[in-house]
Order: C-alpha cells, then sequence, then structure tokens
C-alpha cells in the first residue's frame, strides 16, 4: 500500500505490534523458538491492506537445565569429568568434590556442554 501511516504486525496470526515506522522487534520470546510473522500495511483513513507473505525468524539463545545427582552420575551422564580423584563440572570447570556417589550437586546447563554449580538454586 503506498503512503501507509502505520503498519500491523502478526506473529502466528496473532496482531502483536502496530508500528508508525518500518522496523520493529519483538520482545518476550522464547529461547531457540521459530515465529511465523506477516506485516499488513494501514492507510490514515485506517484502511489495512494485504497481509504479507509469511516469513519465519528463529530466536537464538538456550534454555538453562538443571540436573541434581551424584557426582558419580554426573561424570557417567557427560556433564563433569574427574582429574586427580575429584569431579570438575564440564565447561565451568568449578571444583565439585571428590568423585563418588556420596557428593551430590546441582549442575546448571548455561549452554551447550556448558555447566556450573547451581546448589543455591536453578
Amino acid at each position: 500500500m503506498r503512503d501507509a501511516a502505520s503498519y500491523r504486525v502478526y506473529r502466528g496470526g496473532t496482531q502483536v505490534a502496530a508500528p508508525t515506522g518500518t522496523s520493529f522487534t519483538d520482545t518476550g520470546l522464547s529461547p531457540a523458538t521459530a515465529y511465523t510473522y506477516t506485516v499488513a500495511a494501514v492507510a490514515a483513513d485506517g484502511t489495512v491492506g494485504t497481509a504479507s507473505a509469511a516469513v519465519q525468524a528463529t530466536t537464538t539463545g538456550y534454555t538453562p537445565t538443571c540436573t541434581t545427582a551424584t557426582n558419580y552420575a554426573h561424570v557417567a551422564a557427560g556433564r563433569a569429568h574427574t582429574g586427580g580423584g575429584y569431579t570438575y563440572a564440564n565447561g565451568s570447570e568449578e571444583n565439585m568434590g571428590l568423585y563418588n556417589v556420596f557428593v551430590t550437586h546441582t549442575l546448571k546447563q548455561t549452554s551447550p556442554g556448558h555447566y556450573v554449580l547451581a546448589d543455591s538454586g536453578c
């Protein structure tokens, strides 16, 4: 539509914005998720034009996960490794204590292959 006064931005068929300019930043989205968008121009008299072809955008990011287990189980699952009788979180290299089944920790995976101690909460 020529001389658009504003636009309507739709995510998954639901209107999420009505910017007056030609750019828009969507917020509050989930990480690593695909979204489909269309846009329609709106004339000064309120007439809404035909919606654009749909485009897909995928957010970046990583959804952290937490696992509570013994140091032995963390090593067996590939979340940690051993050295000199101690256990270390993969990625952060945080010392988790002795490598055995009597020590339990919570590890938070903050990105693929990177774990941090999260005993105080996840």
